[in-house]
Formats: C-alpha cells, structure tokens, sequence
C-alpha cells in the first residue's frame, strides 16, 4: 500500500522580460535615518582594495553589475534596459505591508503565494535580487526608460522583503525545507547570497543583523551537508551542485570577514576539478569529467549540455571572484577548464547547437540546442582572458567560429557579466581574428565512460547514444522527459550542416515523434505509460512503508525511477584516428531484473525490453548500422526504426528510391518494399539523405503530419500544440522473432543521383552479421571493423577475438597495418586476439600491447584492466614478397 503525502518538486524558472508598468505610489520599506552611502563600485578599483575581501566582493559585484566604466560601453544598453525594466516589473508586484497577508494567505510579490509552494519562494527571493541588481547596475543619465541606479526607494524595498521573508518563511526551520532540497541549499541561497552582496552597506546600515542572521539559516538549510557545510560524502554535493554551494559560501564568508569559510569553500570547489577515475572513487562521488571527456552528474547520467554548462559557468564565476586576491587559484583552475572546453564541451556542439545526447532530463525544455551554447562561449570569452597570448588568440578563434555558425538570434543578454559582452562583441568585430573550428573537422570520440559516441565530419556530424549497467538509460525527474523510455538503447542523431537544428530535434522533436519509434532503436510493440499517468499525477513514486522506502529523492527513487541503468555491460567502441565502432547489446533496467526478483513493491511498473546486438561503424561518407540476435520473450512484435526525421510544417519533404526487383519509388509512397536504396530532402538546405540496404528486406515507409502539445514531454511546459511533418524508415520483425537481424547504410548529403550511385557501387561490405560477430570491410578506405558480441572464440575475415571486442584494422599505404582495440565492457582484465597477416613484423604498441608474430600471422595480447573502454593501438609491418 502506498503512503501518500503532499510534496512539491523544482522545476526550471523562465526568467520573462515584463512589460513596464507604473511604481504604485502606496509603497511599504524601511525608513532611512539618513541618506545612503552604498558603494558606487566604478570609483574603487583593486588597487585602492586593502581588504583582501573587499577584492572577492568587488570582484562578484562587478560581474554581476558592471560598473560605471564598463555600463557607459552602448554596447550594453539593451542588457540594461532589459535589467531596469525586470526590476520595474517586479517593483509593480511588490506589495506593501498592509496587502501582504489575506485571510491564510501570505505573499510578497502578487500572485506568489507562500508557505507551501518552494518555488515561489524562490521567484521571491529572485524578484528581490533582480531589484537590487537594477539599484546596483549604473545607467546613463541619456538612456532612455527607467533607471533604478542607487535609488534608495528600491534598496530599502528589497531590504524590507528580505526582512520579512526571513521573518515569516526562513527563519523557522521547522516551516522550512518542504519540496525539493535543490531550493533550500542552492536556489534560495544563491539569491539571497547576490543579494546581500549588492545591498551589503545599506543592510548593514538599516538591519545590521540580518546577513549574519541569514548566513546562519542558510547554514542550517544545509540539511545534505554536515555540521552546517558541505559534506564531500554526500550524494547531494556533488559536480555543479558542489560548486553552487561553494562559490555561494565564499561570497558569504566574504560578507562575514570569516577567512576560514572561505578557504574551506575554495578547498571544496578544487575537488570539482579532479578527474573522476572509476576506479578510484573518492567520497563515493562519480560526478564530474572524465579522462576521455565525458561529464556524468547525477550518478550515472550524461550530462555535458547541462549540469556540465552550469559547472563551466560557476567556476568561471569563481575564477573571476578569486581574480587578483591571496586565494587567486587561476593556474590550477584555468588549464582544466581549458582541457574541458577542447576535449568535453566542442566534440558535443554542432555548428552552434549542443547535442541531445548529453542532456538529461533538459531535452524535453524549451529553448535548449542553441541557447545552451550560450553559456559555453561566455565562458570562452572568460577564459581567453587568462591564458597566454597565443592560446587565447586559438580560443578567441574557436569561439567565434562557434557563434558564427549558430542558427538562432544569438543574444548576448543571456550572459551574466557585462564585461563579457564587450569582449565578445569585440573578438566578433576583430578582422584579425579569423573563425576557426577549433577541433579537427573530421574526428571521432569516443566517450565510453559515459556511453556515448560523437562522429564528426565538416557537412554533418553523427550523435549515438548507448547505456549499461554503468550509466543510465535516461533521465525522468520532476515531471520532465515524460517519455524517456529508449533515449539509451541506441538511438541516434544526424545533425546536417546548414540545417536549423531546431527544425529537426529539440523539445518539438521529442514532444511530435513518436517516442517507440527513435531512429536506431529496436523496441517491443507495446503502450507505455509515463510516471504520472501510473502514479495517480505524482511526479514521483511513493512508498515509504516499503524497506526501500521510496519517496521524492530517495536513492530508490534515483535507482528505479530517475535514472535507472541497464542490465547489459556490453556498451563501448573503439577509436582508430578519425573512424570508429561503436555496439550495444541491449539490456533491461535494472528495475525490471529487481522486480522480477522480488524486491520492489508490487505496484512500482516496470517494464522490459526486446534483445538484440547493435552496432555502428563509422567512417566518411558512409554510417553503416547493424542489428542482429533480435528477439523478445515475451512474444511481443519487435520493430526496428532506420530514420525518423522531423521537418516542418511549411517544408516539402520529396522521397525517391528503387527496389531490389529495378522499381522506381516516387511520392507519395507509404508501404513495405524490397528496398535497395531510398533518398530523403526537404525544400530547406541541410536535409537530403541517401539510404543503401546491402541486405534485401522489407522495409517500411511512411510520411505523416503530427501534431501533439509540448506539454507532453514536460508537465510545466505550456499546453501549446505543435505541428511537424515526419519521414519514417522502419523494419517490422514480427511477433515473437527469432535472431532477426538487419544493416544499412545511411549516406549524408547524399542527392537523388549519388545515392542511386553508390547502390550500384558500394564501398562497404558486411562481412558478418550474426549474433555473434558484426564485421564491415570499407573498401575505399582499406579498413575493417568488427564487434565481438561473444566470449568464446569467434572468427571472421582472418581476425579472431578469444573474448568481447571493438576492433578497427586500416591497410597504410606503406605497407603496414595499424590495429586499434577496445574493450567495449570496460571490465576485462586480458585481451586477446590473432589476426592473419604475412610474414608480420612488430612497429609499435601502446602500453599494455604484446604481439607474438610468426610466419603468418600475430597473436595480440592486451592488458585492458581498468583502461576505462580506450583504444590501444598496434602497427603491423608486411613482409610478404
């Protein structure tokens, strides 16, 4: 039997631009005893500093509001009629003492009542800080609208609410911390923090107590934490969260003059730059970046495009903060952030836009693909500051060529400091600097330790996205990414240059398409439900009667629920120069295994998944995807989709294509056929694709309309319907299959004319598609690329394996062969394999490599213990007459 109690989650705030509406004349705030000398931050600079904290304070103020050098730049003056106008909005819903309680019913701000909703405590606590940022942020006397700069009628107002928000809704801890704990520790925090920053003179003058009152709630706020900071053993501390909380309390222990915090929090923000070695946890924590350039928050999920945007965006701040002062950190900090930006952040941004891939539960919001690029560049901008002439010029270079390609209205007013505004305005406007890709055009990543593979080329690039018993298959949390269910089992992401991203993935992509039906995965024909749907409207499911005593954001919750990771250890890929191979076998959540066990309660839902192997190879210009061992136990039908792409409603989608049997296929065509080739373009650049199946089979077509709410993938999303058009490529492997397999080659950019070339003349061949062994030959390129699906010996095309591998093998041109191997289990200790080659001789090996050669062929054995799914690499020289 389920317990129910009410319980309110987080979710994301949109931060809106109001309209401007008159001050009220009936006004409540504290009476000034005499007139205001709040320091004016453009007449002080570090120099003149002599308290070591001044210089912390000073640094955040003027990131934060600039000052009066910096604000008279008119490059800004939309940002701070955008900051004025905010704060207008928000002084037009304050409201004065007298009109703050009704009945039960409490509230500082209009329409945001409190005592039970978090959330808008939260928007409160943010509404004062956006009035305190208009009273601090300096604007020219000649710009046109309102302008709040040192008006004392603001500062005391917000001094007023921040009085009695603690009085009646922070101070008692016994009322507090009900919802979700990010609020409490973070959010409110992290307000109330900037806030006292900015008004610190003027508070100290009027309520002299207060900022040591709400350092000290704050403190006790910090129910994750221990002995009122941060616990490096928490599971709640960790990653971005960790480096929230810390920069929050640096700035506290500055407000405070206590040192000691703020060498505590300095000490906690460095554990963040530590790579995470999965062998080595420390303080059980897995979050952060990783030696191949994965990012995992939450335990086990992806999380680049988000978690990891606001942790760059956090140190940054703190990078800024420390600037210039005794705890300045830069040479620590300032390299790692580099490291992060090259090898974590780049590979995961096509031509401005960041991949779905690395997202989490952030891909059912609207507004992300390229506006969470945005973050990144300012911290780009940031950066270069700190780095030496000639490293900064190359990132200046990277950036800009990342800004340049972005599709959407880029909008500087979405960073956070004004100084980089100008900055980046001037490395745009720089004819000195040229735009330059920053990482190689065509590359290939790897990134096993957090299940995700990245293949770039100049004109497309190819998102693929896996899961296992390490990391999750998905992420559901707070009612958003509704419908998650295959995100990880091998769904995958063309993005084609030129293209607008967000007329073919984002949050309408997610909320339009069908969500059994992503392209590259192979599911059971069956309905499911989303957590609210199965749990009576709760976010969540609740049972704190059973020993795992399930509620909000208890570990079973985050295991079974949030982000369950699968059952299957087979999930990696190899990497040979700019090529890869990548497979999953695909597994159940570790949910279904434990509930078929008996240790979850008998109405927590859950559900299993069809079997099958999959692979991607992946070279120029050809994606070549197999599936085989594909079955279901429990009778289910099993379909595989090859494509699936959105295009918008005012686009002509145009398919042609041929069979096996020479007959011509023309629009409109929605059927099964035999199918040799097929090719797919819109009337909008950056849409045509060709489709070769080396295999003849049945293969489904299908255009249609759909039109669904947003709303549908994120419960606060707004109810707004949205209308796309989709081009399907399926295969329907029946009820109950039986090793049912399928290949095909999905060729980028390719017209009409070339794909219909290239049926005729492939360059790829598949050497084996079984449930054992996936193998493809590219014989333009001279390269093989196997999976091993087995642990016994299986061989194909003169490589055998004696155990589960990814192998690429490349013919050189002079004469040699280089052989590339990984573990795609990332748990084997030896490696072994013999490949037949003539007269071979040793070149070179990586680490761990030993090559026994004879007369015809070589015995390659790998020490792969804890090498984390990396490629080794061996060359081969041929002696052959």
């Amino acid at each position: 039997m389920r317990k129910k109690i009410k319980i309110f989650l987080a979710s994301s705030l949109t931060l809106t631009t109001f309209l401007t509406i008159p001050i009220p004349d009936s006004t409540s705030y504290v009476k000034a005893s005499e007139k205001s000398n709040s320091i004016v931050v453009n007449n002080t600079s570090n120099a003149n500093v002599s308290n070591e904290m001044d210089i912390l304070k000073l640094n955040y103020r003027e990131y934060l509001a600039g000052n009066e050098s910096i604000n008279s730049n008119h490059l800004l003056d939309s940002k701070i009629n955008s900051v004025h106008n905010t704060a207008k909005a928000r002084l037009t819903s304050f409201l004065p003492i007298e009109d703050r309680v009704k009945g039960e019913e409490k509230s500082l701000f209009k329409n945001l009542p409190l005592g039970e909703n978090v959330n808008n405590l939260n928007s409160s606590y943010l509404y004062l800080y956006q009035m305190a940022l208009a009273a601090k942020t300096y604007k020219r006397t000649d710009l046109s609208g309102v302008n709040y700069y040192q008006n004392e009628e603001t500062i005391h107002k917000v001094i007023d609410g921040l009085d009695w928000l603690y009085t009646n809704f922070f101070e008692d801890q016994e009322k507090g911390y009900y919802g979700n704990w990010y609020f409490w520790e973070i959010g409110i925090p992290m307000n109330i923090t900037k806030t006292m920053l900015l008004l610190e003179d003027e508070i100290k003058r009027y309520k002299p107590h207060l900022i040591d009152s709400y350092v000290a709630s704050m403190d006790q706020y910090l129910r994750n934490g221990k002995n009122g900071d941060i616990d490096l053993d928490s599971r709640f501390h960790r990653g971005a969260n960790l480096a929230d909380i810390a920069t929050n309390r640096i700035i506290q222990g500055a407000l405070l003059g206590n040192e000691e915090r703020i060498t505590t929090a300095i000490d906690h923000i460095l554990t963040v730059f530590k790579t995470i070695d999965p062998h080595n946890i420390v303080n059980g924590n897995t979050a952060g970046f990783y030696e191949d350039g994965s990012f995992i928050q939450h335990q086990s999920v992806a999380y680049t495009g988000s978690y990891g945007k606001v942790l760059l965006n956090r140190v940054i701040q703190t990078i800024r903060i420390l600037n210039n002062s005794k705890y300045d950190k830069k040479e620590i900090l300032v390299p790692t952030v580099k490291d992060w930006i090259y090898n974590g952040f780049s590979p995961v941004i096509f031509e401005g836009y960041m991949m779905e891939i690395v997202k989490g539960r952030s891909i059912s919001r609207t507004g992300t693909g390229y506006q969470d690029v945005f973050t990144i560049i300012e911290a780009m901008v940031e950066v270069s500051n700190y780095l030496s002439d000639e490293e900064s010029e190359i990132l200046k270079s990277h950036l800009k060529y990342i800004a340049n390609s972005n599709k959407s209205s880029f909008s500087t007013g979405l960073f956070t400091s004004f100084e980089t505004i100008i900055k980046f305005n001037d490395i745009l406007t720089d004819p000195a600097i040229e735009a330059n890709k920053g990482i190689d055009e065509n590359s290939h990543y790897a990134f096993n330790l957090m299940d995700k593979t990245v293949h770039l080329r100049n004109s497309y690039a190819f998102a693929f996205s896996r899961s296992s018993n390490r990391i999750s298959k998905y992420e559901y949390m707070s009612g958003e990414n509704l419908m998650p269910w295959f995100h990880g089992d091998g769904a995958y992401y063309l993005y084609l240059s030129g293209r607008d991203q967000t007329k073919s993935f984002g949050s309408h992509y997610f909320a339009t398409i069908d969500p059994y039906k992503l392209p590259g995965t192979t599911v059971p024909v069956e309905e499911r439900k989303t957590v609210p749907q199965l749990y009576d409207g709760m976010l969540f499911y609740l049972n704190t009667e059973h020993p795992l005593n399930f509620h909000s954001s208890s570990e079973s919750q985050n295991k079974y629920v949030y982000f369950p990771v699968g059952t299957n250890d087979y999930s990696g890929g190899v990497k040979l120069g700019e090529y890869g191979v990548s497979g999953i076998q695909l597994g159940d959540e570790v949910g279904y295994r434990d509930k078929q066990a008996g240790l979850l309660p008998e109405d927590l839902v859950m559900y299993k998944n069809a079997e099958a192997n999959k692979s991607v190879f992946l070279f120029d210009d050809e994606l070549v995807l197999m599936g085989s061992g594909i079955k279901d136990e429990m009778g289910r039908d099993v379909i595989t989709t090859i494509d699936n792409r959105m295009f918008a409603e005012n686009e002509t989608g145009t398919i042609t294509g041929e069979t096996y049997d020479d007959r011509r296929l023309n629009d409109p065509i929605n059927g099964e056929y035999d199918l040799k080739w097929m090719n797919f373009k819109t009337d909008a650049e950056g849409t045509q694709v060709g489709y070769y199946f080396p295999e003849n089979s049945k293969i489904n077509v299908t255009k249609d309309t759909v039109t669904e709410s947003i709303n549908r993938i994120r419960t606060s999303n707004p109810d707004t319907n949205v209308t796309k058009n989709f081009f399907t490529l399926g295969i329907d492997h029946g009820k109950d299959p039986e090793n049912e397999k399928y290949a095909y080659v999905i060729l980028p950019n390719f017209d009409e004319a070339k794909t219909n070339e290239y049926s005729n003349n492939p360059s790829v061949k598949i050497l084996s598609n079984t449930e054992n062994v996936h193998a493809v030959e590219n014989t333009k390129l001279g390269m093989k690329g196997f999976n091993f699906f087995s642990d016994k010996k299986n061989t194909v095309s003169n490589v055998t394996s004696f155990n589960k591998a990814s192998i690429m093998i490349k013919n050189n041109h002079n004469g040699t062969v280089t052989i590339a191997v990984s573990d795609p289990t990332l748990s084997l200790d030896k490696m072994k394999l013999e490949i037949v080659i003539p007269d071979p001789e040793l070149v070179a090996a990586s680490e761990g490599v030993k090559a026994s050669v004879s007369r015809k062929k070589a015995l390659i054995k790998i020490d792969s213990k804890n090498s984390n799914g990396k490629s080794f690499e061996i060359t081969l020289k041929m002696n052959a007459d």
